[in-house]
């Protein structure tokens, strides 16, 4: 049963779109089915009213980020997702309580931005999250990073709301943040607080340039992908090594499952050519195939690292 969306968000300041197009507009795979209803809260007060009401009533509840990591089933998801694009969500400040090394980011705050406006203010630490499409919410969600390093490493505080409705803050001492995932509690990221390093902008700059390109030169950027598939796996003797690494001497690169595509640059990620006569059942097909070939190749179970979205299942839901 579908939720009664029109009495969940009634009185409040909130925007609401019923059966919205999510995975084709809203995701990087551009593939995918539709939400129940997609609403973008102005204020906390007002998600905090629709957090506890959606508790009360059982509801479902996902939060969209920049839709990155993320893919959405062909049948769509149910529930309520809600999005964090209005501008009390999107703030940046730089310098906090009087601390010049302290930036403050709204959940929904897009993370290039922010990591562009520290390195503006000759602050570094953020560099690391170059080419990381993400916003801030949820970069700390999974701990975003790579070789060069991980939000949590510069994460100093958490303001999180929880399914009740009620925030809290979490100091990072609090939080473990572990390889692309946390022991956050449930609930949404509604800012985050981040200790940087003053210096000078210049090599900083030059810092966060040299990131882009090792990024660019080895990753298909402009792929409509999300970005890696599966998460790096441990191996029995501890040794975390690259799926990349192990889908490519599987003979994977360039693998095709109807619409879907392991790219022939990096075999790490999964892409749809044609998002627009593309599916996301295809993408599901391929990633089975590829642990199945993986497992029998390398004796190694892969994961995925992508959150999968689908109808009549709560995985990703903080509620």
């Amino acid at each position: 049963m579908r939720p009664d969306v029109e009495r969940l968000c009634a009185d409040l300041d909130a925007e609401l779109t019923r059966d919205a197009p999510i995975g084709r507009e809203h995701t990087w795979f551009g593939v995918g089915g539709p939400c129940d209803a997609l609403v973008r809260p102005r204020t906390e007060h007002a998600l905090s009213t629709l957090l506890r009401r959606c508790a009360d009533a059982d509801v479902p509840v996902r939060v969209l980020g920049d839709g990155a990591n993320l893919l959405v089933a062909d049948e769509g998801v149910d529930g309520v997702v809600v999005k964090l694009d209005q501008p009390v969500f999107e703030a940046c400040t730089i310098g906090v309580d009087g601390r010049a090394d302290l930036v403050r980011a709204g959940g929904g705050a897009d993370l290039a931005k922010v990591m562009h406006a520290s390195v503006r203010a000759a602050l570094d630490g953020l560099c690391p999250m170059a080419g990381i499409p993400a916003t801030v919410g949820g970069a700390l969600r999974m701990n975003a990073g790579g070789r060069f390093g991980a939000i949590g490493d510069v994460t100093a505080c958490v303001r999180l709301m929880r399914p009740n409705g009620v925030t809290e803050e979490l100091p990072a001492s609090a939080i473990r943040f572990d390889y692309r995932q946390t022991n956050m509690p449930r609930g949404v990221i509604v800012r985050a607080d981040f200790q940087l390093q003053p210096g000078d902008q210049e090599p900083i700059r030059t810092r966060l340039k040299e990131i882009m390109a090792y990024k660019s030169g080895s990753q298909p950027m402009a792929a409509h992908s999300a970005g890696c598939m599966f998460r790096n796996p441990t191996l029995p003797s501890g040794e975390r090594v690259s799926a990349g690494m192990l889908i490519d001497r599987s003979g994977l690169k360039g693998l095709v499952e109807g619409t879907a595509t392991v790219s022939p640059e990096h075999a790490n990620f999964l892409f749809v050519p044609e998002p627009r006569t593309g599916r996301a059942t295809d993408v599901l097909r391929l990633v089975e195939r590829v642990i199945d070939r993986v497992r029998e190749a390398q004796g190694v179970e892969l994961h995925t690292e992508v959150v999968i979205w689908r109808r009549g299942d709560r995985t990703g839901a903080i509620q």
